[in-house]
């Protein structure tokens, strides 16, 4: 039972997907928060003369989206779209257009070919410089669909940029990426099953020896023996003096299990085990 304050980042599972893990998906791009973070930083600097700083990453599932950017890769389809807002800062800060941008409102204006080149270039250039080996482990080769419609996405990804609620821009999944990218997480997580028999079976005894000769065990010295009837026992009391012989060498053992017999001797108010002799034991004629 969750309180509605605790609701954020959770999200709700379909049976069909009961069994995948899907809640481990965000963890791929949220893990690699730090390097995304500076490809992106010097990639807007470098092509778009834009300092921008990544704040955050969040994933949505089952997101419907018909504005995107389509993309193609060998796996499927994936999609880009970006806030207006984020894209005019960006032409702004590279060509200069403040005096054209305050006479026209973003929400109301369409979309210039310039506007729309510069999405088509972020799409490819961001999607290529995600999808590598080196950054997500994922090496997918990205190019621009214009032949498929589509609306309806798995996963959505926002990269959320500076600290305006405005600046983002979104990578979009179809059921065909997202399960290409949980597959390699299972294969990732999946232990490695083709070591040889023989070779499990020697680490498993070096295992059990380990545990074996680590084992505590607690010594019993047998110091005095006196044989007493019931009325004698009866009969004691505080003060009491009991005559005991002591053997040349006391007996040593594990519960009831005889090891060995030693002599005890004394060193610096310590008692020690001395000359041990090992038992010898009786054979029955």
């Amino acid at each position: 039972m969750l309180k509605y304050s605790q609701l954020r980042g959770v999200f709700k599972l379909e049976g069909n997907r009961l069994g995948r893990p899907y809640h481990r998906l965000p963890n791929m791009f949220i893990s690699k928060f730090d390097i995304i973070e500076s490809r992106l930083g010097t990639y807007f600097l470098k092509k778009h003369r834009s300092n921008v700083n990544l704040k955050k990453i969040s994933c949505q599932m089952d997101v419907k989206n018909k504005h995107a950017d389509l993309l193609a890769s060998p796996v499927g389809n994936l999609a880009f779209d970006i806030d207006r807002p984020l894209l005019l800062t960006i032409l702004n800060n590279f060509y200069g257009l403040d005096s054209v941008m305050e006479d026209r409102s973003p929400a109301e204006s369409l979309a210039t070919k310039t506007e729309i080149r510069l999405r088509n270039r972020l799409a490819i250039d961001i999607c290529s410089t995600l999808f590598t080996e080196d950054m997500l482990g994922l090496p997918l080769k990205i190019k621009t669909d214009n032949s498929n419609i589509r609306s309806q996405w798995s996963y959505q990804i926002t990269f959320t940029l500076n600290d305006d609620a405005n600046s983002n821009f979104y990578i979009l999944l179809d059921n065909a990426h997202t399960d290409y990218i949980l597959n390699v997480l299972r294969k990732k997580e999946k232990p490695q099953v083709n070591e040889p028999i023989a070779s499990r079976q020697a680490k498993q005894k070096t295992i059990v020896k380990q545990i074996i000769n680590t084992l505590p065990l607690s010594l019993n010295v047998k110091v005095a023996e006196l044989a007493m009837n019931v009325a004698d026992l009866t009969t004691i009391k505080a003060g009491d003096i009991f005559p005991i012989s002591l053997p040349e060498k006391f007996p040593v053992s594990i519960g009831q299990s005889g090891l060995f017999n030693a002599l005890i001797i004394e060193d610096n108010d310590k008692l020690y085990l001395s000359d041990i002799l090992e038992n010898i034991a009786e054979k029955s004629i």
